[in-house]
């Protein structure tokens, strides 16, 4: 299970919406609810300082985030998991250059750090506290090399598609054990109903994001279905003055229908 909620909690960041404020304004903080078979199984809230012009517009420069993942529900009290995250970098025509990421995990009383280091030539330097076996493969032969982490894809998802009006692009990420490609697709447009406590319902533009799995992925849970293979973004402008941010996301695996719903904007 602790395995499973790392994973979850791993598809949260690299696929649910974060924050965007101007250099003027005080960011804002953005709470996002994860259900699996319809029940509340984890929250992330997220605050994000992005290069944003005065009209809402994703500009190029410095980037920063940081973000929090608990599980919820009856989930908690049986395995009480916290994910903390931080990343820094800089936006250049809406692809985010990384200088560095840091996630830790803790359930029960273990816990479980990564820090990726970016260099300016694509080199990428990994610690992992413990040192896992997938982390030493990748630092032997330089799997991690000319890749971003996944909050800065987040980050790089919202940039393009508020400076080129499209999702569609090509990723490649590693976030500490995991190597791959993320294919993400506009698909249509639509709106977007209540859900539960959803903040947002309307108009949104729909993105389909298909990961293309490389290196550190367990056999097992691939062949268990454990992975997505696709998940569905819904993306829109949610907040006034702001940049257009994904507001709903499902994804179908071995254990359900996942969704992701912006829940709070303060």
């Amino acid at each position: 299970m602790a395995w499973i909620l790392g994973r979850v909690a791993s598809l949260a960041l690299a696929l649910a919406a974060l924050p965007l404020a101007s250099a003027a304004a005080k960011p804002v903080t953005l709470t996002y609810l994860g259900y699996l078979a319809g029940f509340p199984v984890l929250q992330m809230t997220a605050q994000a300082d992005l290069p944003v012009g005065a009209n809402g517009t994703v500009t190029d420069g410095v980037y920063g985030l940081q973000a929090n993942i608990v599980t919820q529900g009856s989930l908690a009290t049986l395995y009480p998991y916290r994910m903390t995250v931080s990343s820094n970098g800089r936006l250049a025509k809406a692809a985010a250059l990384p200088t560095q990421f840091h996630s830790e995990g803790t359930i029960l009383s273990k816990t479980e750090s990564v820090t990726l280091t970016y260099h300016t030539n694509a080199k990428v330097d990994i610690k992992a506290v413990p040192m896992t076996r997938q982390a030493q493969e990748a630092a032997a032969q330089g799997t991690a090399n000319g890749t971003i982490d996944p909050a800065s894809l987040v980050l790089a998802v919202i940039a393009n598609y508020a400076q080129k009006d499209t999702c569609t692009a090509r990723y490649k990420l590693f976030d500490g054990v995991r190597r791959y490609d993320l294919n993400v697709t506009e698909v249509g447009n639509g709106n977007v109903e209540m859900y539960k406590r959803s903040y947002y319902q309307g108009p949104a533009t729909a993105c389909q994001a298909t990961p293309q799995l490389i290196q550190g992925f367990s056999q097992m849970a691939v062949q268990s279905q454990l992975y997505p293979e696709s998940a569905k973004i819904w993306i829109a402008n949610a907040v006034p003055g702001m940049p257009a941010v994904p507001v709903r996301i499902y994804t179908q695996n071995a254990l359900g229908e996942m969704v992701f719903d912006l829940i709070g904007v303060q």
